[in-house]
């Protein structure tokens, strides 16, 4: 290309009579050039830089855990500044895990759950104060056997949404592990027939996985979509959180890049074959990567730095702690934990322990790990919030000015 232009520029000044036409020849071909690949070189690649502090912290509550593989991602600002996988997914072929990996989310499910709640509140189609069960209620008389007891009578879809319903706790008989056999509305019926509710609505704590299997029923009946449909559409997908699914029964019910899981102690036969995760799915079904959870809560932070998939009010209703929502030692919103400006919840499953993470200073925070701390599982939860503290209110953290969204 660069003789031909040459030969041209010399030509023109030799042969004025074709000056006419080798001009626009020569115009093209400098255009050409110009326009070439290398004056328009692609956008670097980000490259992120390791934080051995964090990764050493990490390491460590790993081997004390006893967790094969894990992911983290932290972003700031609405940007996904860290991202890292440790470990494995699976010790039997001593897989890596990577940032890819899918893990389920045990109870980290209950706040896209919420979120789902929250969408259908904000459209206008679903009110918190409205009766869930009876005659005119949103899920009229389809389970159980009438006429109900005056507090199942009395659940209000904000009962649910902050574990007042007045019993069907997580301490005792959890309905949400009864025969995996039965089917949803089996285990509906069973438990509005057999597991009366020991408190008036409104009047007492306890944790409920029962809850959000109910929310999560409402959400279908009142969306006319399933569950899983509904929330991909209005949460997830709109959050950018594309990997993040309901997770399986079965060893072979494993999703593209699933890890595996191991329980330890007294969980180790329970990874597999025991839960019927989909059909708990509004409390403890999902699966995703830890990337999905930064999106999806970045999408509800109350901040401007990610277009919100819920507006500023619908926001602040979700994290709004109701009266006596206060249990296990923290006081809960809408299924968050709310503390000031940190809103949190954690899951765990034989196999699974997860966190999502939320701060007012920018900062949020997401970990997926593939068993979960025994002989106290708790011990996942209290023994990771040092690294929690440490990404959160560390000012010596060297964090790029990157976004890996």
């Amino acid at each position: 290309m660069k003789s031909f232009i040459i030969y041209s520029l010399n030509n023109l000044i030799k042969m004025k009579s074709t000056f006419k036409v080798f001009l626009p020849l020569a115009f093209l071909a400098l255009t050409l050039r110009s326009c070439s690949k290398d004056d328009n070189p692609e956008p670097e690649e980000i490259v992120q830089e390791n934080i051995p502090a964090l990764d050493a912290k990490v390491a460590s509550w790993m081997t004390t855990a006893g967790m094969p593989g894990m992911t983290i991602a932290v972003s700031k600002n609405g940007k996904l500044v860290y991202k890292k996988a440790y470990g494995v997914s699976d010790k039997e072929t001593n897989t890596p895990v990577t940032n890819e990996s899918r893990f389920r989310m045990a109870s980290v499910s209950k706040l896209i759950t919420s979120a789902a709640i929250m969408k259908l509140v904000q459209n206008g189609s679903l009110t918190l104060d409205q009766k869930v069960f009876g005659t005119g209620a949103i899920l009229g008389t389809t389970y159980g056997t009438q006429p109900y007891p005056a507090n199942v009578a009395a659940v209000t879809v904000n009962h649910l949404l902050h574990h007042t319903s007045g019993g069907w706790g997580n301490a005792t008989n959890d309905p949400a592990f009864l025969d995996i056999t039965w089917t949803s509305d089996q285990v509906f019926n069973y438990t509005l027939n057999n597991t009366p509710l020991a408190n008036a609505p409104g009047t007492a704590f306890a944790y409920s996985n029962f809850n959000y299997m109910v929310l999560a029923r409402i959400i279908e009946k009142v969306s006319g979509k399933t569950y899983q449909q509904f929330v991909t559409e209005n949460i997830l997908t709109p959050s950018g959180a594309t990997q993040t699914a309901i997770a399986g029964i079965a060893l072979a019910d494993r999703k593209p890049n699933e890890v595996k899981y191991y329980g330890q102690q007294g969980d180790a036969t329970w990874s597999y074959d025991k839960m019927n995760l989909p059909r708990s799915d509004g409390a403890m079904g999902w699966m995703g990567t830890s990337t999905d959870l930064l999106r999806f809560v970045t999408a509800l932070d109350s901040s401007a730095t990610r277009p919100d998939i819920l507006n500023g009010q619908t926001i602040k209703t979700m994290v709004t702690p109701s009266a006596n929502s206060t249990g296990l030692g923290f006081t809960f919103g809408c299924g968050w934990v709310v503390e000031g400006g940190e809103w949190f919840w954690w899951g765990s499953l034989p196999g699974t322990f997860g966190i999502l993470y939320r701060n007012a200073n920018g900062i949020c925070i997401s970990a997926l790990a593939n068993s979960r701390q025994q002989p106290n599982p708790n011990n996942s939860l209290y023994s990771f919030v040092d690294i929690i503290n440490y990404i959160a209110f560390d000012q010596s953290i060297p964090w790029q000015d990157i976004d890996q969204f």
